[in-house]
């Protein structure tokens, strides 16, 4: 700029003096003006013709003020340029990530129309190019899928028969981005739920293949038990035999139940639960088991009926109480209240007993999970127990709800729905 204006004044100047020496100097002056001001309308046509081309080559030769402007955006271009080929770069990169996955990705825009997939999806969904701009709706016609894909906020995922191979099995699942467009992600179980069922399958017949021998053994131990020369050390020995088969049988039969529970894909046989007459049968059990040693408590009106499967509905209810007397040492208290609602009912089981470590509440519905030295195996329990409530609640329908801290006992909560005809 600085350069500009002093090209400005010399030039007036030696216009000046020129004119000056001429006689002539305002003409001389208004002469100077109309050169440069022709000289600057050719610089600038020349700059805007580089401009319009894209601004490609080299720009044109120029100085002052004008060369500033064309050296900045000819710099700016330069910049632009290694921006655009960083991001070619970048797409160039996502797309091949994308297109790696297994999964497949499908774009939806705020209208449900198809914008986008990846090569994984086409294979899934069998898309085709003129399928984008189409509703996905018209695409994937299951009426599970059309309410989930309608939903304002997406929860969890939906498991699909593919719509061009009806065995396979995909996991759809949904989450909003940028303009409120969606990114579907669809994924093929068929495999993950062919192993899952081949473990069930081979759970259960294990399960039922062990009754055999451990009866067996159970009525010989027995028997030899009952000889009148045994020592006393052979009789310690069997007996220690004979609780080690008790507790296999109780995992075998714990085990069957619950295969058979994960198995059973059919709706409940539902009927009137008297809640009140199966906690008593439920409490009578308890206090045998537990031998006068704790203090067990009901507290439920008589009024009270459930809809319900009184077989799932005992094992589950059954399992807390009868885990609360395992596991609580002498002396602690079981209290067993249940609360009407107008949509569901609470049946609580709560003790005041060791209580249970926060940490590990999420997962002590896992098979086979322990915790603290509280719930060893010295316990007698399979590890079982509780993953056989969660199944046997789920198929009725409610929830199961866990409090609990270290020395402060535990709280068991069965939320069971007044209505289970929709579980």
């Amino acid at each position: 700029m600085h350069t500009e204006i002093w090209r400005i004044i010399l030039v007036g100047l030696l216009a000046f003096f020129s004119g000056w020496n001429l006689g002539y100097p305002l003409e001389i002056v208004l002469l100077g003006v109309g050169v440069y001001i022709l000289w600057t309308f050719r610089t600038i046509s020349l700059l805007f013709k580089w401009i319009d081309k894209g601004m490609r080559g080299i720009p044109p030769e120029t100085d002052g003020v004008w060369g500033e402007i064309s050296d900045t955006l000819n710099r700016q271009r330069r910049r632009h340029r290694r921006t655009q080929e960083k991001m070619r770069k970048t797409i160039k990169r996502v797309t091949g990530l994308t297109e790696a996955l297994d999964e497949g990705i499908l774009v939806l825009r705020r209208d449900l129309t198809i914008d986008w997939w990846n090569s994984s999806a086409a294979s899934l969904l069998g898309l085709r190019s003129s399928d984008r701009g189409s509703a996905v709706i018209n695409l994937i016609r299951d009426p599970e899928f059309v309410e989930y894909i309608h939903q304002d906020e997406f929860i969890g995922s939906i498991e699909l028969s593919s719509i061009i191979q009806s065995e396979r099995l995909l996991k759809l699942s949904a989450s909003r981005f940028g303009a409120n467009e969606i990114a579907l992600v669809i994924t093929d179980i068929t495999r993950i739920k062919s192993l899952e069922q081949l473990r069930k399958e081979f759970v259960g017949n294990v399960s039922h293949e062990l009754r055999t021998p451990l009866t067996v053994m159970r009525g010989y131990i027995e028997t030899l038990q009952d000889l009148p020369a045994n020592p006393p050390s052979v009789n310690a020995a069997f007996s220690q035999m004979s609780e080690q088969v008790t507790r296999m049988q109780a995992l075998a039969d714990d085990l069957i139940l619950i295969s058979r529970l994960e198995a059973d894909n059919q709706e409940p046989v539902l009927e009137a639960v008297n809640v009140e007459g199966l906690l008593l049968s439920i409490l009578t059990e308890a206090e045998a088991l537990s031998g006068g040693k704790h203090t067990i408590t009901l507290d439920c009106a008589e009024a009270i009926n459930m809809q319900a499967q009184d077989s799932d509905i005992r094992s589950a209810l059954g399992n807390i109480v009868f885990n609360a007397v395992r596991h609580n040492p002498e002396g602690a208290n079981i209290e067993i209240k249940v609360s009407d609602y107008q949509d569901f009912t609470d049946i609580v089981i709560r003790d005041d007993g060791v209580g249970i470590d926060p940490v590990e509440i999420p997962r002590l519905t896992e098979r086979f999970y322990r915790g603290d030295s509280s719930r060893n195996s010295d316990t007698g329990g399979t590890g079982l127990g509780l993953a056989i409530v969660k199944h046997s609640i789920n198929r009725c329908g409610g929830r199961l709800i866990i409090n609990s801290r270290l020395g402060h006992g535990a709280e068991f909560i069965c939320r069971l729905p007044k209505d289970n005809t929709s579980s």
